[in-house]
């Protein structure tokens, strides 16, 4: 299934980016201020999606996505965020961190992250583990130039 059709069967055809578009993160979960990214830029603004995944509601939120992309058979999280939703939600799961990929990739799989600013975290696991990814799918998608196919439950 591809990635438009698992938006399609994950809300329902009659309003897909509407659904997407309602969806806010709630403000006790963003933080303002100066903050360093992991992509080596800086932002006033901090999406906790460590401390988001903690909520029951969230992590249900995360946990219906992950149902969507049970054709592949591995996760694949970064460090640390990506990688708390793939042992949570995969029986097989790998995890990439400090440039090194922990773990057995041989199959199809879903490349999870928490935050996506950049593409640079997604581009560079997907460098580490030698292969393509049929899906990627973050909880927050905060970029401005988007190459990748990525899916999230919040746009921002």
């Amino acid at each position: 299934m591809g990635a438009e059709n698992w938006h399609i069967n994950c809300i329902g055809k009659n309003d897909v980016q509407g659904e997407i578009a309602r969806m806010k993160i709630p403000e006790r979960y963003i933080k303002r201020g100066k903050f360093k990214l992991h992509s080596g830029g800086t932002s006033d603004i901090l999406y906790d999606v460590n401390k988001m995944l903690v909520v029951r509601k969230y992590d249900l939120e995360v946990m219906n996505r992950m149902l969507s992309y049970k054709d592949v058979k591995v996760g694949v999280g970064i460090a640390t965020g990506g990688a708390l939703i793939a042992c949570r939600h995969w029986d097989f799961w790998a995890m990439i961190k400090d440039g090194k990929l922990n773990g057995e990739v041989k199959k199809d799989y879903l490349l999870i992250d928490d935050v996506c600013t950049t593409e640079s975290s997604i581009k560079e696991a997907i460098k580490i583990i030698g292969k393509k990814p049929k899906y990627i799918f973050v909880v927050v998608d905060r970029r401005k130039k988007k190459t990748l196919d990525i899916q999230s439950i919040f746009q921002v």
